[in-house]
């Protein structure tokens, strides 16, 4: 998966490669066969909406490793995201931050937190504060940040996530425009 990453020119930072090794996505997305869990290119839904929409998914390993390249994580970054998934984005930021207590993720559904703190747990990242509310907003509790990573897809940037991301710092989303997009 990874090499297949790189030649497509991703996971160009030695630390985004080998926390995409060393990681078993497989452990995230457990429904999913083998060969889809380490597809480069395959999103994993996870949820759907009662017409069959995706709802929230696991985001296909090649933009994984765009955004987390963009992302830049130092040793000892204050991280938010914004949208949980599987869990599999937060503990890759564990382990690039270095301490899971530094990674805080939310997500407005419930059952989607749930199962996220029970696969960062199994996987040795209990650590992470994983937060049932709006993303929209943020989570100022733990601010300021030095790295927010949207990994849904917002029509704007909230002035909450501006707010609390410590000045000169970055974030990286993956803006939506009026056309139809997945995960």
């Amino acid at each position: 998966m990874v090499e297949r990453i790189q030649k497509a020119g991703h996971a160009k930072h030695s630390d985004v490669e080998r926390v995409l090794r060393d990681t078993p996505r497989h452990e995230f997305v457990p429904d999913a066969d083998l060969a889809v869990a380490y597809d480069p290119w395959q999103a994993v839904v996870t949820h759907r909406f009662e017409d069959g929409r995706s709802l929230s998914c696991a985001s296909a390993p090649w933009l994984v490793a765009a955004m987390l390249d963009q992302l830049d994580v130092q040793p000892g970054n204050r991280i938010l995201e914004i949208g949980v998934g599987t869990g599999y984005n937060a503990s890759l930021l564990a382990q690039l931050t270095g301490r899971a207590d530094l990674v805080t993720t939310i997500d407005v559904d419930p059952d989607v937190t749930a199962k996220a703190s029970q696969a960062l747990a199994a996987a040795g990242y209990g650590d992470v504060h994983v937060i049932t509310g709006d993303g929209g907003l943020g989570y100022p509790d733990h601010a300021p940040y030095d790295r927010m990573i949207a990994t849904v897809s917002p029509w704007d940037i909230p002035a909450q996530w501006w707010k609390q991301l410590a000045p000169g710092e970055r974030l990286v989303a993956p803006l939506r425009f009026p056309v139809k997009s997945a995960c």
